[in-house]
């Protein structure tokens, strides 16, 4: 299950399990990004008495943040009309 296939409140907070499945990762490798040996290079999460939870607008971002373009992909960039008479 992608996250284009879950409809969440943006602001659920999601277990470890359901963060992956959300993902399209396992749940191992969400632990790997968690872990200290990968600081940065996961989504963020909150410890909550003991227990990890992701909010899925990190999610989202993390998702955001991790996009690539292939080789030679124009960039997004808002293109501006001059309709204007000069």
């Amino acid at each position: 299950m992608l996250a284009s296939e879950v409809d969440l409140d943006a602001h659920a907070l999601l277990p470890p399990r359901q963060a992956a499945r959300y993902l399209g990762l396992s749940e191992s490798t969400l632990a790997k990004l968690r872990s200290r040996h990968a600081r940065g290079r996961g989504p963020r999460y909150s410890k909550l008495g003991g227990s990890i939870r992701y909010r899925k607008t990190d999610l989202d971002a993390w998702i955001a943040e991790n996009a690539t373009r292939s080789p030679g992909q124009a960039p997004d960039v808002l293109a501006v009309r001059d309709d204007a008479e000069r």
